[in-house]
């Protein structure tokens, strides 16, 4: 699975959205239909398919969970983890708990992410990535030095 894109999609008045057909085709035959949602990183939320989620969730599983910080992270990064379903018109709701992290918008952006797709408030996303291609060289630099590194180690 490989969700690439960005895609405007409408909240509806009971804080439900079209999951684009782009997207819905590439979750698992197994998954039907079914994903987890949660808060993100950033100012967004984030959407990952059930297997996508349980790698994640073992990768989690390896902090330290009496290192207050590694609990901080934890609990951070699992809020408003919930189990969604798409309904026979490929909706999904999102819950009140996660509409606040995206403004209660009514016009989001669905961005694929290789395994993972990011639900952003529109204008947020429109800041976030003015924000990042103003400082593309740094993150370039920054990126190619990590991944310089990771070739070179032995």
């Amino acid at each position: 699975m490989r969700f690439l894109g960005e895609i405007n999609c409408s909240v509806d008045d009971k804080g439900r959205v079209k999951m684009p057909v782009t997207f819905s085709r590439q979750f698992p035959e197994p998954d039907k239909g079914r994903f987890m949602i949660a808060k993100d990183l950033e100012d967004c939320l984030v959407i990952y398919t059930l297997e996508g989620w349980k790698a994640q969730e073992e990768k989690l599983k390896q902090l330290n969970n009496f290192n207050p910080r590694h609990r901080a992270f934890i609990n951070a990064i699992t809020v408003g983890l919930t189990e969604v379903e798409m309904d026979n018109a490929d909706r999904f709701l999102i819950s009140k708990q996660l509409m606040k992290y995206i403004g209660n918008a009514k016009d989001v952006i669905l961005k694929g992410q290789f395994d993972r797709i990011q639900v952003w408030d529109s204008s947020k996303y429109d800041q976030y990535i003015q924000g990042s291609l103003a400082n593309m060289q740094d993150l370039a630099a920054d990126v190619s030095q990590y991944l310089d590194s990771k070739t070179t180690a032995p």
